[in-house]
């Protein structure tokens, strides 16, 4: 049997970058109480792959490299909650044509390995934190929440030069519960034109 990884696409703000988000979201992160990420694994996901073989690594990141998109920016705009998912989410409202043209490319090379992408159009978003129940939720309603479960703006651009495969760390439980620990392993990147 091959050993399979779980592996996607993403987007990885830098350490300062993310430094200025959990900043900008602390009041709500703190009043949460669900779980954190830890700042080395706030991510823009670009297209999920889910199980991959070391035969579609090695064609999927040959693939990758072919790729010729440019660089772009998001603007991170609000936090929303996302009550099914039981996450709050930074998101944006405007994806740039660039950005949702990577995304794409990266959903064809997927497919042209073999895989099958999520076909769900690419909604950027940069999951803070998780684990937030209904109960909870319901118990102690979050600061400054407006209708749509969505916070007052925040503004934060991501400039955006190259793109990453990665994967999980495959951490138990234990230890991927605790928000100081990175669980995703960035394994190859690939920079984006000017």
């Amino acid at each position: 049997m091959t050993p399979t990884r779980r592996l996607f696409f993403a987007l990885w703000p830098d350490a300062s970058w993310c430094s200025r988000l959990i900043a900008a979201a602390a009041p709500v992160l703190s009043a949460a109480g669900g779980r954190a990420l830890a700042p080395a694994d706030l991510h823009v996901t670009l297209c999920f792959l889910g199980a991959v073989d070391e035969a579609q690594q090695v064609a999927l990141r040959a693939r990758a490299g072919q790729i010729e998109a440019v660089s772009f920016e998001l603007e991170f705009e609000r936090l929303e909650l996302w009550r099914e998912a039981g996450i709050v989410a930074a998101t944006v409202t405007r994806v740039p044509p660039s950005a949702a043209a990577l995304a794409q490319a990266l959903a064809t090379a997927a497919r042209e390995v073999g895989l099958a992408p999520d076909p769900k159009p690419w909604q950027p978003h940069l999951t803070l934190m998780r684990g937030l129940s209904a109960q909870r939720l319901a118990a102690q309603p979050l600061p400054a929440q407006r209708a749509g479960d969505a916070w007052p703006a925040l503004r934060l651009t991501l400039p955006v030069a190259r793109f990453y495969l990665a994967g999980s760390q495959g951490l138990g439980a234990q230890v991927a519960a605790a928000s100081e620990v990175p669980r995703y392993a960035m394994l190859a990147s690939w920079p984006l034109r000017p």
